[in-house]
């Protein structure tokens, strides 16, 4: 097991320390996570970290403005470092353990819908069924944010249009919108 430390770059957590625990998560490095805020410019309201490993995005997003965060992993050592990482920021997230169309459902059912959506899953997975499955999670100003292979295209996804792509090393961002 290692301990990779993240710091928060930006907002008012800015310098804290995030760990991640689990060698099946690949975390995003802080030069993404400041571009991808970048683009983002600002940010409100609710967000979900659905791949959350040790829950960067969302803890990002957090410090830059967002009220409600809400963490889903399914790996037991992501789950340990999201734990680890709430106790020592306070955010008030919502952390959960489920597989991603379990997570999906949830929110669905308690109609609980999100301003931002960070998609970070493992590269094996196939981005486009998650990215569909999501779109009726997002508000209608809200925005998705998906990160996979640079060798890979953005999907095209009814309901839901590609605001900016960009490349940044291995990892492709895209940030798509209603």
């Amino acid at each position: 097991m290692k301990q990779v430390k993240l710091k928060i770059i930006a907002g008012r957590l800015k310098g804290k320390t995030l760990i991640s625990l689990s060698d099946d998560t690949k975390e995003t490095a802080s030069i993404v996570r400041g571009s991808v805020f970048n683009m983002l410019f600002e940010v409100s309201g609710s967000v979900l970290d659905l791949f959350a490993g040790s829950g960067a995005y969302g803890f990002e997003a957090y410090s830059r403005g967002a009220e409600k965060l809400y963490l889903n992993d399914l790996h037991p050592l992501a789950i340990k470092s999201l734990k680890i990482n709430e106790e020592s920021l306070k955010t008030g997230a919502l952390i959960t353990s489920w597989d991603y169309p379990k997570a999906i459902g949830y929110y669905k059912n308690n109609q609980i819908y999100m301003d931002y959506i960070f998609l970070d899953p493992p590269y094996a997975y196939d981005i486009q069924p998650i990215l569909e499955a999501v779109v009726d999670l997002i508000k209608p100003t809200g925005k998705i944010i998906i990160e996979i292979e640079k060798s890979h295209a953005c999907p095209t996804v009814d309901g839901i249009h590609l605001i900016k792509d960009r490349v940044h090393g291995i990892k492709r961002i895209g940030i798509y919108q209603k």
